[in-house]
Order: structure tokens, then sequence, then C-alpha cells
């Protein structure tokens, strides 16, 4: 699975895939996170079990994500 490490700060996840979600909680920087989807776009990463959370804050992660739609706000939401 596609795994990449925040960098830059405690990055917010947000409850869908842009900047008008709310958002549920923050992952530390320097912390791994396994990927399960991506806009595409590659703005927004979805993490799992977690939500989302902008791309520009992860480093290492493969282009190998499966894409989803536009429209779509992620697993369980």
């Amino acid at each position: 699975e596609p795994t990449a490490r925040v960098k830059g700060g405690n990055i917010a996840v947000r409850t869908g895939s842009g900047m008008e979600y709310g958002i549920v909680g923050r992952i530390p920087d320097g912390t791994e996170v396994t990927l399960d989807y991506f806009t595409r776009n590659d703005r927004w990463c979805f993490v799992t079990d977690t939500g989302w959370v902008d791309a520009s804050w992860l480093v290492g992660w493969s282009a190998k994500i499966r894409a989803t739609p536009p429209d779509f706000s992620g697993p369980g939401w």
C-alpha cells in the first residue's frame, strides 16, 4: 500500500476532499500514513481509516493510488 510522511506541521484531517469540509482531527508532523485514494488533480489524499488531507503536506507518496471521481467524499462519510 502507498505510504507517505507528514512534513511541515500538524496537518488537518477533513471529512471531504476540500477546504470547505470540516476538520475532524490532525496528524502530527513526521507521522507515516497509509493512503487509500487521491483526487484526480492529486490535491487531496484519503488517509486509511482517518480522512482527507491536503497532499501538499505529504512526502514520499506514490502516484499508483486509485483515482477517485471529483465528487467522491471517501468511504464511510
